[in-house]
């Protein structure tokens, strides 16, 4: 068969010199093909969307000069030729003309951010879509969340305090405008996975964003518009926040859903006029931690090259105020309190130097009973194996000199932290700067000097039972000041009077602050019913207190407090 010579092309024209049918190795069909959308494109389309095949075979058989759906295929079709030229474009904008910032969503800031979003722009807009959440451990800002709806009056579907459910931004992005200029909020969420019995929170998608994430971006080319709007959420929080104290526990174990370790809530500032104590200590010791937080005190410590922390070991018996005290402090301060048990058993020493890392440049960190924790020194495998009872066999007693030490007794797990990890958490390179330490403990004697050396532990301060001074500041403040304010009949002068008598109707030094304080509890501002029963309860109280005294008895500490818890 002879192929047809293509006519040759005129001088006043260029032609690519290209066989026909070549330009099917460029594209999927050829270029001379009718249309402008090529049909493998329609044929897409109709696979996408099958019920428009299904439509456009009904239509031909009911009136089959119309109903003709080859356009909106066609549509289609280019909608997806034109959608990958789309995102690039969009990439390409939003990185010239955009600036973000992705915060992780365990963080202070980002737990900010989310309460304003959710006063501001979730409650203050029609809204399609939010997120409830209950108060109590679930949600980091409990009362945050609900003294800032509060403040917004009933408006907004909240009219007594003890509602929990809160409103917060869902997963997925939002536009809102501060002003004249625009944000879009997005928020990611992802799941935690364990992996070496190790949480690891924050994940990574296949684009390379961070789940567990907040994300903000607004039209500029500085950061600064992003700051200010983070600086506008921080001072939303400390307007809704005044008069409470955020603590925090270290617990997150396996069921954290960020990894992060901590569980927060809020609770009303615990006045340091509410600790009856020696007023001489208590002033000493307030002005020592106020100092520490100072200009001049952060300068000393750098110009003398001296790590910038600060420890105290609160000891005595339990319920004498040393926890209390440190939660007073915290609010005094206007600074977060953090809480580490070591004694559960569910930190371990990767696991506490990741609780130290995480804490912010001012903050109090309080390690509860570590008397009770059994930290001590480790014993390599070179020190001498215990000794086994004589009258055991040779062989029995060769087999048990290789045994592994016996396993802790029922209902109590293996601690995990050992004393180097906690000295290096406390104080190692790597450990973070600015936090006071408090450690209490019922027992101090038991602990390792290494752990109570100065510059870990720079004062002691011993918590005793309630001292007569103690018992009468404790009976105006439970008893005196309900008296006052509910019954006209008692005066000042009387108050203090019946102080004075139930001070000399309790034994010094006996009975701790607790006991005093569950006692007038009882009474229920009633001075007369005070005095009446408090000699009954001392002759009653007064045998185990003795017996529980010198059993927790101590020796001579350089300073001496008295509060109540």
């Amino acid at each position: 068969m002879t192929m047809a010579t293509p006519p040759a092309p005129s001088a006043n024209s260029i032609v690519p010199q290209i066989a026909p049918g070549n330009d099917t190795k460029l594209w999927s069909e050829s270029l001379d093909t009718p249309g402008y959308i090529p049909r493998h494109m329609k044929r897409s389309a109709s696979a996408s969307f099958p019920i428009l095949e299904v439509i456009q075979r009904l239509l031909h058989r009911l009136k089959p000069s119309g109903g003709d759906l080859e356009k909106i295929l066609a549509l289609i079709g280019l909608y997806q030729a034109v959608r990958p030229v789309y995102n690039h474009l969009k990439d390409f904008c939003i990185w010239a003309f955009t600036v973000q910032v992705t915060i992780p969503e365990n963080d202070p800031v980002a737990k900010e951010v989310l309460a304003w979003m959710g006063s501001e722009v979730i409650l203050n807009s029609r809204t399609r879509s939010a997120m409830l959440v209950t108060g109590g451990m679930q949600d980091p800002n409990d009362d945050f969340h609900r003294r800032m709806m509060m403040s917004r009056g009933p408006g907004v579907g909240i009219d007594r305090v003890d509602d929990e459910v809160l409103c917060l931004p869902p997963i997925g992005t939002r536009l809102f405008w501060l002003g004249f200029r625009p944000f879009i909020f997005s928020r990611r969420g992802g799941h935690s996975y364990r992996n070496n019995s190790v949480m690891a929170g924050n994940l990574v998608d296949d684009s390379g964003q961070l789940q567990n994430s907040l994300t903000l971006m607004t039209l500029g080319w500085s950061l600064k518009s992003l700051q200010d709007f983070t600086e506008l959420c921080h001072q939303f929080k400390l307007e809704n926040l005044t008069g409470t104290t955020t603590v925090y526990f270290a617990g997150g174990g396996q069921n954290d859903p960020y990894g992060d370790g901590w569980k927060s809530v809020s609770k009303a500032i615990r006045k340091l006029d509410t600790i009856d104590m020696d007023e001489a200590v208590k002033s000493d010791l307030i002005r020592d931690a106020e100092y520490y937080y100072s200009d001049q005190s952060r300068q000393f410590f750098a110009d003398c090259g001296i790590p910038y922390r600060r420890g105290y070991l609160f000891h005595g018996p339990p319920g004498t105020g040393k926890s209390s005290f440190s939660a007073a402090l915290a609010g005094h301060l206007g600074c977060d309190i953090y809480h580490i048990n070591l004694a559960t058993g569910d930190i371990s020493d990767g696991g506490l130097h990741r609780l130290f890392l995480g804490l912010p440049r001012k903050c109090i960190v309080v390690i509860e009973d570590i008397d009770s924790a059994g930290i001590g020194r480790e014993h390599n495998s070179s020190s001498k194996p215990p000794p086994v009872a004589p009258d055991l066999t040779p062989d029995l007693q060769g087999m048990l000199s290789g045994l592994p030490p016996p396993p802790p007794p029922m209902g109590r797990r293996r601690n995990m932290v050992t004393l180097s990890g906690l000295l290096n958490a406390i104080d190692g390179n790597a450990s973070q700067e600015g936090r006071l330490l408090i450690m209490t403990s019922n027992n101090p004697d038991s602990l390792d000097a290494a752990l109570t050396r100065p510059g870990r532990i720079d004062r002691k301060i011993y918590f005793g039972n309630m001292s007569k001074t103690a018992g009468k500041s404790i009976f105006k403040r439970l008893i005196g000041r309900s008296a006052l304010a509910h019954d006209a009949a008692f005066t000042m002068a009387q108050i203090e009077q019946y102080a004075n008598e139930f001070a000399d109707k309790v034994p010094a030094n006996t009975f701790t602050p607790a006991q005093v304080q569950n006692f007038l509890q009882g009474c229920r501002g009633d001075p007369n019913k005070a005095l009446e029963e408090i000699d009954a309860w001392v002759w009653e109280n007064q045998a185990s207190a003795t017996t529980a005294t010198k059993h927790t008895s101590h020796t001579s500490t350089s300073e001496s407090l008295v509060s109540n818890p």
